[in-house]
C-alpha cells in the first residue's frame, strides 16, 4: 500500500472513519458486530456504535484484541492503524491459531463530538473501578482543582493554572504530582480526568466485547491505541504488568526493552493510575494468559498536552461566552490529538505496521 493511500485512513469525521473500516473489514472477510449507544448520538445526529470486527477464525485459541477510541478523539488515528491492517496482508498472513479482534470506537460519542471524555465529560480510562465501593479520592486533585477551571481562557488565566501547576509539583514531588494530577478523580464531574460516579455505556459495551469475542481464548493480548504522549512522530509503550512477571517479559520478548522501559515518554514520573481500561482487560480473563500495552503516538510536549486536556473542560463549560474564541481553541485542541501533518500520520502507520506484526507473532509464539 502506498503512503498516499494510507493517509486515506484518516477521516475528518466519524461516520467517515467508521464507513471505512467497516469497507475494509468486509473486504477482508472479517466478521463484524455492532453495539449501538442507544442514549446519545452524534453531532449530526448520527448513531454512535462499537465495532467489532475479527478477522481469523474467532474460536482460534490465540487473540490479538486491537482498540480504537478509548479516548475519543484519539479514534481518528487508531480507527485509520486498524483499517490500514485489514486493507494490507495481515489478515490474509494470520496464523490459523491466531485471530486478531478490532474493537472499533470505544467511546463513540467522543469521537463523533471530537471530544476526549464521553458524554458525561468522564475519561473512560479511569473509569474501569468498582463503582459499588464508592468514590475514590484524589485530596491533590482536590487541592488543584479550582485552578485548573478557570471561567476565562487567556494567556492570564492559563499562566496561572501552570502557576498553581508547579507550585503543587515543587511541593509535593514529581511522582505525587501526577497521581493527584493524572491518576484519576472522581469527585468533580467539571475537571479533567474526572472518573465519574458511575459506568459509562462505552465501559459496559467494551466488557461484553471482551465475553463475547474474546473470553475462552487460551491467550489474548490487547493493544489499545492513544495519542499525546511521546514526542513528534514517535510512539510510546506503556506496560502496566508488574516488573519481571510473566506477562512483562512476554511485552519485552515480543517488542524489545522499549515495550517496558517507557522510552520516549514526556511524562517524568507516570501516575499510578485507577480504573484503566487494560487493567480491565486482564480482570475480564481469569485463566487466560493475558498481555496488555497502551501504545502513545507523541504529539505534543507534556505541557502543550496539559494545555489541550485543559482547554476541553473550559470549552465544555464557557465555549458560548464567546463563540470565536472557542473556535480556535477547539482546532488547537483537535490539532494536539490528532495532527493533520502528513508526516506524523505515516509515522503513525509505519509504526503501527510494526508492532501489530509483533504482537501476531508473539502470540502464536514465533516472536525471538
Amino acid at each position: 500500500m502506498s503512503q498516499a493511500a494510507g493517509l486515506n485512513f484518516f477521516a475528518a469525521r466519524y461516520t467517515e472513519a467508521r464507513e471505512r473500516f467497516l469497507s475494509a473489514a468486509l473486504a477482508a472477510r472479517a466478521r463484524v458486530t455492532s453495539m449501538e449507544h442507544a442514549m446519545q448520538r452524534g453531532p449530526e445526529g448520527e448513531g454512535l456504535y462499537l465495532d467489532v470486527a475479527v478477522a481469523g477464525d474467532p474460536a482460534a485459541p490465540n487473540r490479538l484484541v486491537v482498540a480504537s477510541g478509548t479516548h475519543g478523539i484519539e479514534g481518528y488515528s487508531g480507527s485509520a492503524v486498524q483499517s490500514a491492517w485489514l486493507s494490507g496482508p495481515g489478515p490474509s498472513r494470520l496464523p490459523p491459531d491466531t485471530a486478531v479482534v478490532f474493537l472499533h470506537g470505544i467511546n463513540p460519542w467522543g469521537f463523533a463530538h471530537r471530544h476526549r471524555t464521553t458524554e458525561e465529560n468522564v475519561d473512560l480510562n479511569r473509569n474501569f473501578i468498582d463503582h459499588g465501593a464508592g468514590p475514590r479520592a484524589n485530596p491533590g486533585y482536590a487541592e488543584l482543582h479550582s485552578s485548573l477551571v478557570p471561567s476565562e481562557w487567556t494567556e492570564a488565566s492559563v499562566a496561572g493554572i501552570f502557576a498553581a501547576l508547579d507550585a503543587f509539583r515543587a511541593r509535593v514531588g514529581e511522582q505525587a504530582f501526577s497521581d493527584a494530577y493524572n491518576g484519576g478523580q472522581y469527585d468533580f464531574p467539571d475537571g479533567v480526568f474526572y472518573g465519574g460516579r458511575r459506568e459509562q455505556w462505552s465501559n459496559q459495551a467494551f466488557r461484553a466485547a471482551i465475553a463475547e469475542h474474546v473470553a475462552g481464548a487460551k491467550a489474548a493480548a490487547l493493544i489499545d491505541l492513544h495519542t499525546g504522549i511521546g514526542g513528534w512522530c514517535e510512539h510510546v509503550f506503556l506496560c502496566f504488568h508488574a516488573p519481571g512477571s510473566p506477562a512483562w517479559e512476554r511485552a519485552r520478548r515480543w517488542w524489545g526493552e522499549r515495550a517496558v522501559n517507557r522510552q520516549g515518554s514526556t511524562h517524568k514520573a507516570l501516575a499510578v493510575y485507577k480504573g484503566l481500561l487494560i487493567d480491565a482487560f486482564v480482570d475480564l480473563l481469569p485463566g487466560v494468559e493475558t498481555t496488555a500495552t497502551a501504545i502513545e503516538f507523541g504529539t505534543r510536549s507534556r505541557v502543550e498536552m496539559q494545555k489541550a486536556s485543559l482547554s476541553l473542560c473550559w470549552l465544555r463549560r464557557h465555549a458560548d461566552r464567546d463563540p470565536a474564541l472557542a473556535e480556535r481553541v477547539r482546532a488547537d485542541y483537535v490539532e494536539a490529538f490528532y495532527p493533520s501533518a502528513p508526516e506524523w500520520r505515516e509515522a503513525v502507520l509505519k509504526a503501527s505496521e510494526v508492532f501489530l506484526c509483533q504482537a501476531v507473532a508473539g502470540l502464536a509464539g514465533q516472536a525471538p
